[in-house]
């Protein structure tokens, strides 16, 4: 093999190589970063409460709440379950949205709002998917079971 020969094979390696290795990196990108770290985290939060809360049929239940409060809170939930650096320090889905007479067309609304706000700031289909699993479970929690009258 010649002197060329073996530095083209031994660039060519070193570019496979470094390829592989940066898409094994971007494969362990946690969600956190995918959403846009915290920055990201906060303008979907942001962007997700100012839009259910307007929302004629979804925003009942925030009136005469402290938006900002959610909006931060939301945000540090987020970013908890997403694997980011925060922790949420907020009370029980239970306790916070209990008396609030959440129904499942509401928490499906808002699941559709949010899915909206995720496409509109360019979260990939599996960072979206990702999200509303870990949020899922929660809806035993916020939404209030209808009541049959006998």
């Amino acid at each position: 093999m010649t002197a060329v020969a073996y530095r083209v094979l031994v660039s060519a390696l070193l570019l496979f190589i470094g390829a592989a290795a940066g898409n094994a990196m971007g494969a362990q990108a946690s969600l956190y970063d995918r959403l846009g770290g915290a920055a990201g985290v906060s303008a979907i939060a942001t962007a997700l409460i100012d839009r259910v809360s307007s929302d004629p049929d979804l925003g009942r239940s925030f009136k005469d709440s402290k938006l900002d409060r959610i909006k931060k809170l939301l945000a540090e939930q987020i970013c908890d379950l997403a694997g980011g650096p925060c922790r949420y320090s907020g009370d029980s889905m239970k306790e916070v949205h209990a008396g609030h007479h959440i129904s499942e067309a509401e928490f499906y609304g808002m699941v559709a709002d949010l899915r909206e706000v995720l496409k509109a700031r360019h979260v990939s289909q599996g960072a979206t998917n990702e999200l509303l699993r870990l949020l899922a479970p929660m809806k035993r929690d916020v939404v209030e079971p209808a009541h049959i009258a006998p």
